[in-house]
C-alpha cells in the first residue's frame, strides 16, 4: 500500500505524568494516530515519551504511518496539541484547514484553555534548539486568531475522561449488526471496557471465542437436554466476545487485515460446528426418530447460505453492496443463538433443526433470486 505524499508540517504532542487513558488508549497515542493518518506529516514528535511508552505503543504509532521521531525541525510549521485532549474524526483536519486560511498563528481553545496550536514558524518557539516539552509549553501559551474549526474531546477531569470515552463507545453499534445483536452490544461493551486495561489483542479475543464456541457446540450435541442448555448459553456468550473483538480492535487502533480474516474463519468454523452439533444433539435425545434428512438439509442449507451471502455481498466493496446488503446482513447474524437458547431452554431444539433446515435453503435461494450480481451474471 503506497503511503500519502508528507505534508509539509511537525506535529508536537506531550505525555503528561498522569495522564488519563481514555478507552485503552492515552490522549498522545490517539492523537499521533488521528495525526498521521489525517494530516501525514513529515514528523511527530511526543515530547515526555521514553522508550518504554513508544515499545509499549508500538503497533498503533506504527498504524499511524508517520515517523514518531525524538527532535523538531526549526524549518517545517509545527501543530501543538495539548496533552490532556484529543481529536475527533476530521478534527485535525478540520483546524489546520482553517488555520492555513488564517494570515498569522491559530489557536484553538476549549473549555476556557487552549487545546491546539498552529505555528507557521516553529523556530519562534524554540524548535530545533529548544527541548520539545519547552517548545510545547510556549505553544499552548501563544497567542494567535482564534478558531473553533475541528472537534476535540477533553479529557483533563476524570468526567471529562469517562465522557470522551462514552463518546467512542456509543459508536461501536455497526450498521449490519443483527436486529436483536443490537441490544447484546451493551453487553458485549460491558466486557470490553474490563479487558481494555489490560493488553489483550483482539486476536487473542478472537482466538478465546472460536474455543469457546467449540466447547457450546460439544455441548449441544450432548444426549443431555440440560447440558444441550448450557451449550447454548456458552455459545451465546461466544458471540458477545464475537463483538468484543472488534470493539477492542476500533478503539485501540489495532485493526489489521489479518485480524479481520481470522475473525471471519473462527465465526465460520464456530457456525459451522453449531450447525452440526444441533442434529447431532437431537438424534441423540430423540434416538426413535430418524434425523439424517433434516440434519443433512440443515448443514448444507448452512453452508449454501454462507456461499451465497460471500459471493453476492461481502465480497463486494462496502460501497457498492447497496441496500440489500445491510438487511442480509443483519438476517445472516448471529440473532439466531437467541432462538437456540430459547429453545434449548423448552427442551425443543428440534423445532429450530426442522426449521433451519427448510428455511437456510429459502434464504439462499430467495437471496440469488433478489441479488442484482446474480441478475448480472444471467
Amino acid at each position: 500500500m503506497s503511503l500519502p505524499a508528507r505534508r509539509r508540517l511537525q506535529v508536537l504532542l506531550r505525555l503528561r505524568p498522569g495522564a488519563p487513558v481514555v478507552a485503552g488508549l492515552p490522549c498522545a497515542v490517539r492523537c499521533a494516530f488521528r495525526a498521521g493518518r489525517e494530516l501525514s506529516p513529515e514528523r511527530i514528535v511526543i515530547a515526555g515519551a521514553d522508550d518504554a511508552f513508544l515499545k509499549k505503543w508500538s503497533f498503533q504509532l506504527r498504524a499511524a504511518q508517520a515517523p514518531v521521531v525524538c527532535g523538531l525541525d526549526a524549518a517545517l510549521p509545527l501543530l501543538a496539541v495539548d496533552a490532556d485532549v484529543f481529536p475527533d474524526e476530521k478534527g485535525l483536519t478540520d483546524f489546520l484547514a482553517a488555520a492555513e486560511a488564517a494570515p498569522g498563528d491559530s489557536v484553538r481553545r476549549l473549555a476556557g484553555r487552549t487545546v491546539c496550536v498552529f505555528a507557521r514558524e516553529a523556530s519562534r518557539l524554540g524548535a530545533g534548539k529548544d527541548s520539545p516539552s519547552e517548545v510545547h509549553a510556549r505553544a499552548l501559551a501563544a497567542s494567535g486568531d482564534e478558531t473553533q474549526a475541528g472537534p476535540f474531546l477533553d479529557a483533563l477531569a476524570p468526567e471529562a475522561a469517562r465522557a470522551a470515552a462514552r463518546t467512542l463507545y456509543a459508536r461501536m453499534t455497526k450498521d449490519n449488526d443483527g436486529y436483536i445483536a443490537r441490544f447484546d452490544r451493551r453487553l458485549s461493551l460491558g466486557i470490553t471496557r474490563l479487558l481494555l486495561p489490560f493488553p489483550v489483542s483482539p486476536n487473542q479475543v478472537t482466538a478465546a471465542s472460536l474455543v469457546i464456541g467449540l466447547v457450546g457446540a460439544w455441548w449441544l450435541a450432548a444426549p443431555s437436554a440440560p447440558l444441550q442448555f448450557w451449550g447454548a448459553l456458552t455459545l451465546w456468550f461466544c458471540c458477545l466476545l464475537d463483538g468484543c473483538d472488534g470493539e477492542i480492535a476500533r478503539l485501540k487502533h489495532h485493526i489489521t487485515p489479518r485480524g479481520g480474516e481470522f475473525d471471519l474463519l473462527a465465526d465460520h468454523i464456530a457456525h459451522l460446528a453449531t450447525f452440526i452439533a444441533l442434529p447431532i444433539g437431537v438424534a441423540r435425545l430423540h434416538p426413535g426418530a430418524d434425523w439424517r434428512a433434516p440434519g443433512v438439509l440443515l448443514v448444507t442449507g448452512f453452508l449454501a447460505c454462507g456461499s451465497s451471502v460471500w459471493w453476492l455481498v461481502l465480497r463486494a466493496p462496502e460501497s457498492e453492496r447497496g441496500p440489500l446488503a445491510l438487511v442480509v446482513e443483519r438476517i445472516a447474524s448471529r440473532d439466531y443463538i437467541y432462538l437456540i437458547v430459547a429453545l434449548a431452554a423448552l427442551g425443543r431444539l428440534d423445532w429450530f433443526v426442522w426449521t433451519a433446515a427448510a428455511g437456510s435453503h429459502v434464504f439462499w435461494i430467495w437471496l440469488w433470486r433478489m441479488s442484482p450480481r446474480s441478475a448480472e451474471a444471467a
